[in-house]
């Protein structure tokens, strides 16, 4: 047991490390894309939704692991099992309720953020834009990190590990593949570009939640 939660520690570390370095990497190319005025804009979408994503999880997943490996020591399996479901609801729930908040308060929170436009040109509009595309993310990620919780609980690390790389690999690559298509084969706006990247955190929690449900299937008769 020991070893396995070694080597389930190591996994998520070399994943965290993997996850943050693609994330560094990837500004470089996209800063050449969309200037200054796209990043300034993508990053007011994260603003809010950093904040959401916080609140619509407030720390249950942690919570969830360590239940369900109390549960799995006392030899209550079912009863682990059934924190996970209710918890898994309850994400659903909060997540349901975080991606509504964010969607039809995205032109509030854009007047919190910029007063009619930015320094790079980025109006009001834009920024509600932005948050709308990014909030559709908010619907999977807390359910997902239940999920992911659920694993840990288990000792099996290597369903969070891949599943976070494939998450931050897919997301990159729609950033960079939607922002290329729209600028230098379309000669569209910035804020198109821009609207397609933050959409990007919806399609790689997509990703991430089939590499989940591939684990479960693979794992469904041992949990």
């Amino acid at each position: 047991m020991s070893n396995r939660i070694v080597k389930g520690t190591l996994l998520l570390t070399i994943a965290g490390y993997i996850s943050r370095f693609l994330g560094m990497i990837y500004v470089i190319p996209f800063n050449a894309l969309v200037g200054a005025q796209g990043i300034a804009l993508y990053a007011y979408a994260y603003i809010p939704y950093t904040l959401l994503i916080s609140l619509s999880t407030i720390g249950i997943p942690p919570a969830i692991s360590k239940m369900v490996a109390k549960y799995n020591t006392l030899g209550q399996y079912k009863t682990g099992l059934r924190v996970f479901r209710n918890s898994l609801y309850l994400m659903m729930v909060t997540g349901t309720i975080a991606f509504l908040t964010l969607f039809f308060m995205a032109d509030f929170i854009a007047e919190m953020i910029v007063a009619n436009k930015d320094a790079e040109g980025n109006s009001v509009q834009d920024v509600a834009k932005v948050i709308k595309m990014v909030s559709f993310a908010v619907i999977i990620i807390p359910a997902m990190s239940a999920v992911r919780g659920f694993f840990q609980g288990n000792q099996t690390m290597e369903p969070t590990a891949l599943s976070q790389v494939i998450e931050q690999i897919v997301r990159i690559a729609f950033v960079l593949i939607s922002a290329f298509i729209i600028i230098k084969i379309y000669n569209g706006s910035v804020v198109l570009a821009v609207s397609f990247a933050t959409f990007a955190a919806f399609i790689g929690a997509l990703a991430s939640c089939i590499i989940l449900w591939f684990f479960w299937r693979r794992k469904r008769e041992q949990l």
